[in-house]
C-alpha cells in the first residue's frame, strides 16, 4: 500500500504506518501543496491532520485512493460527501485529543479571567501598574456551554471544581436529568459568565454564534472557542472586546488559518493560540495510534470505524 503522509505524526506512528505500506512523507516540504497534488495521483492511503484540506479538486487527482485517515477528530477539511461517491473511505479520531483540547479551553478561561497574557506582557515591559489587571473570580459564576457532547461534559467536571455552575445548549439532547440547567442558545448567551464553545463545523453550526447573538454576552461575559473557526462572528467579536462590551475571550481556532490582520489583536483581553488543542505530546500519539488502528481495520473488512 502507498501511504501519504501530509501533516506531521509521532515517530512511533510513523514506524506503525511503515510496517503496513510504502510511506510518502510530505509534512516538511517547503511546496507541500504542489507535492500533494503530484503524490496523491498514486497514494491509496492519505492521512492528515487539520494542516492540510482535502477537497474535491484534490480527491479527484487520487485515482488509487481507498482510505482518507484524519488524526483528530474534525474531518470539515474533507470533502466527506465527495470522497463517499468515489467509493472511498473516511476515518477520524473523534476521542484522541479530548483531554488536551478541554485542558486549552481551562487555561484560556482561567488566563481571561485574571488577564494573565496582559499581565504578563505589563511586567515584561518593565511596568508595575496592577490596577489595570483587575479579574473576576470564577466561583459563582455560570458556564454556558455550548455543544455538550464529550468535550463539553469533560470541561463542564472540570470547571464545577471551580465552584462554577453548568449551563448548556445542545439541541441533539431532548430528554437531560443531570444537575447541568438545559437552556436556548439565546437564554444560554444572556445569563453565562463564560461561555464555552464545544461543536462541529457544519451547515448548521457555521456562524452560530453571529452578530446578534454576541450582542447577547453580558457586559462582563468571557467567550471561549476551541472546537473550530467559522462558528463565531470573529470580527465582531474583536469590536466587542475593543469597546469594552464583554470582559475577555480565548481562541484556538479561527475561520481563517493563520488569521489575518493579527495585529488588531493586541492590547486586548483575548488570548489567541495558533490551533494548538491538540498540540500534546500525549494527544498526537493517541490519534495517531488510533487511526493506524482504524486503517488496519478498514483494510481487514472492519466498516465500523468509517465516518
Amino acid at each position: 500500500m502507498k501511504i501519504l503522509i501530509c501533516d506531521s505524526l509521532n515517530e512511533k506512528v510513523l514506524k506503525e504506518l511503515q510496517a503496513i505500506g510504502d510511506c510518502i512523507d510530505i509534512s516538511s516540504s517547503h511546496t507541500k501543496n504542489e507535492d500533494l497534488d503530484e503524490k496523491i495521483e498514486d497514494a491509496e492511503i492519505v492521512v492528515i491532520r487539520s494542516g492540510t484540506t482535502l477537497d474535491k479538486a484534490i480527491i479527484e487527482k487520487g485515482k488509487s485512493l481507498k482510505i482518507i485517515a484524519r488524526c483528530g477528530v474534525g474531518v470539515d477539511n474533507i470533502d466527506v460527501d465527495y470522497a463517499k461517491s468515489q467509493n472511498i473511505f473516511v476515518t477520524n479520531s473523534p476521542s484522541a485529543n479530548l483531554i488536551s483540547v478541554v485542558e486549552l479551553t481551562v487555561a484560556l478561561i482561567i488566563s481571561a479571567a485574571r488577564k494573565i497574557n496582559l499581565a504578563d506582557k505589563h511586567l515584561k515591559e518593565g511596568k508595575w501598574n496592577r490596577k489595570e489587571f483587575v479579574g473576576i473570580e470564577l466561583s459563582g459564576k455560570q458556564l454556558g456551554i455550548i455543544g455538550f457532547g464529550k468535550a463539553g461534559k469533560l470541561v463542564s467536571e472540570r470547571m464545577k471544581a471551580f465552584g462554577m455552575s453548568i449551563a448548556f445548549y445542545d439541541p441533539y439532547i431532548k430528554d437531560w436529568n443531570g444537575s447541568e440547567k438545559k437552556l436556548e442558545l439565546d437564554e444560554l448567551l444572556t445569563s453565562s459568565d463564560i461561555v464555552s464553545i464545544h461543536v462541529i463545523k457544519t451547515k448548521e453550526t457555521e456562524n452560530l454564534i453571529s452578530r446578534e447573538k454576541l450582542d447577547l454576552l453580558k457586559e462582563n461575559a468571557i467567550l471561549i472557542n476551541t472546537s473550530r473557526g467559522g462558528v463565531l462572528d470573529e470580527g465582531y467579536l474583536i469590536e466587542l472586546l475593543k469597546s469594552k462590551k464583554i470582559f475577555g475571550a480565548g481562541l484556538d481556532v479561527y475561520s481563517e488559518e493563520p488569521p489575518k490582520k493579527i495585529d488588531t489583536f493586541s492590547d486586548l483581553n483575548l488570548i489567541s493560540t495558533p490551533h494548538i488543542g491538540a498540540s500534546t505530546s500525549e494527544a498526537q500519539l493517541k490519534a495517531g495510534l488510533d487511526t493506524v488502528e482504524n486503517i488496519k481495520k478498514i483494510m481487514d473488512g472492519d466498516t465500523t470505524v468509517v465516518i
